[in-house]
């Protein structure tokens, strides 16, 4: 952030994170759009290791909501 502040550096920073900067820090926001990217997400469990409930109701949320987005393309 110190070197942001500097104005001779750029970053990408979420916009759902920048209320936090731009209050703290003294640094301007570019408006620039860039597209929406799509990026794999998987799911690993350990072999012979039991789930908690909490964790298999993740996965079970997980699946149906990545299995109704699949159907909307």
């Amino acid at each position: 952030m110190s070197l942001l502040e500097t104005g001779r550096f750029l970053t990408i920073v979420p916009s759902s994170v920048l209320p936090f900067f731009t209050k703290r820090w003294d640094i301007q926001v570019l408006p620039v759009e860039l597209p929406m990217t799509r990026v794999p997400n998987g799911i690993v469990t350990l072999k012979n290791r039991a789930l908690s409930p909490a964790a298999q109701l993740f996965i079970d949320t997980a699946r149906e909501i990545a299995k109704s987005l699949a159907k909307k393309k």
